[in-house]
């Protein structure tokens, strides 16, 4: 009867849902960045953006960007005006889990880049993350800010 009793108590674990937490993802992402300005033709223009990321600053304090650090870099097209292109960001929590997002330039302004942001996966807490938002970033070398929006869910 104990055995039974186990394997009982055991599968109404495994079958009841783990409860997701969401959190706003807003704040603001500080760092390192750099770009290469590739001119194509009158009108067309690749842009290699690299930025590294020190720290952030979060709307809330629980997210857990808020000890997120690591890379980000993709290219931009800039093609008669138009914005388009992307890349990818991989952080490193102070728990050491990792995540991995991706990111799609749609404009600019004022010296900024604007677009989405979306979490591809991840180790630990990230596993199954769930998240989007829009981002905001601009400036050149230690200037660089990146002002985020959004939310995502932590299973």
């Amino acid at each position: 009867m104990y055995f039974l009793a186990r394997i009982s108590a055991g599968l109404a674990l495994a079958l009841c849902p783990v409860a997701a937490t969401a959190f706003d993802s807003g704040g603001t992402g500080y760092g390192v960045s750099s770009s290469e300005v590739m001119p194509i033709h009158d009108g067309l223009v690749l842009v290699k953006v690299s930025s590294e990321y020190s720290r952030f600053e979060t709307d809330d304090p629980d997210s857990p960007m808020a000890s997120a650090t690591g890379p980000c870099w993709g290219t931009m097209v800039i093609d008669q005006g138009v914005v388009s292109g992307g890349g990818n960001c991989h952080y490193t929590d102070a728990d050491g889990d990792m995540v991995a997002m991706s990111w799609t330039a749609q404009g600019m302004s004022e010296g900024r880049t604007q677009g989405v942001w979306e979490v591809m996966g991840g180790t630990g807490k990230w596993a199954n993350a769930q998240g989007s938002g829009t981002f905001n970033g601009g400036g050149q070398g230690a200037d660089y800010t990146n002002i985020v929006t959004g939310e995502m869910t932590l299973e």
